[in-house]
């Protein structure tokens, strides 16, 4: 279960999503418009897969979600709904009812600045790495690569790195990096891998 706890739905919260695009599901966000989760909230799911709403977040979490879409929203929750805070650690909130505002476009300085401005989990700063690197945000992944990644949990930013790519592949049917690339990419961070 997730211990979803009531928050404040006048706190500043944010969404990285594509505006007035359809994702493969055919969901689409516009700015300024409620919008309404296909399913409901569900207190007691087991599962991410089943807990329903809209999954935001706040500022200093915000960067986790960096593969979610090309647009920074800021979260307004209307007056006929409830925000609930997860127990997560990421600082995920759900609402059944958004509306996201005052879009900024993604791009490499913006990720880097949701970055300096981040507090994440060490294994949730990798898949954020892993993340920008699909994104195209490398000068933002090279940094947290620097920042983030020693001799002593670079195995664990790979493995990161391994199964969030396999999880996009297995999303999209299309590779994202092989492990070729991946090696590429750990070499040109000075980190060298058999």
């Amino acid at each position: 279960m997730f211990n979803l706890q009531e928050a404040d739905k006048n706190a500043k919260y944010y969404k990285i999503t594509q505006l007035n695009t359809p994702y493969s599901n055919g969901k689409m966000f516009v700015e300024g418009k409620v919008a309404v989760a296909d399913k409901k909230i569900n207190s007691s799911a087991e599962e991410a897969s089943e807990l329903g709403g809209f999954c935001i977040s706040d500022y200093e979490h915000i960067f986790r979600w960096v593969i979610r879409g090309n647009y920074l929203c800021e979260v307004i929750i209307p007056d006929d709904t409830i925000i609930y805070k997860t127990e997560s650690e990421n600082g995920i909130y759900v609402s059944d009812k958004i509306i996201l505002t005052n879009p900024l476009k993604m791009n490499d300085e913006l990720a880097t600045k949701l970055y300096k401005s981040s507090n994440l989990p060490e294994k949730s700063y990798f898949m954020a790495m892993t993340a920008c690197c699909i994104q195209g945000y490398l000068k933002t992944a090279e940094k947290v690569f620097q920042d983030k990644v020693n001799k002593d949990n670079y195995e664990i930013a790979l493995q990161e790195f391994k199964s969030f790519c396999k999880r996009r592949e297995e999303e999209y049917g299309v590779p994202v990096f092989s492990l070729e690339s991946i090696k590429a990419l750990l070499n040109k961070f000075n980190i060298f891998i058999s």
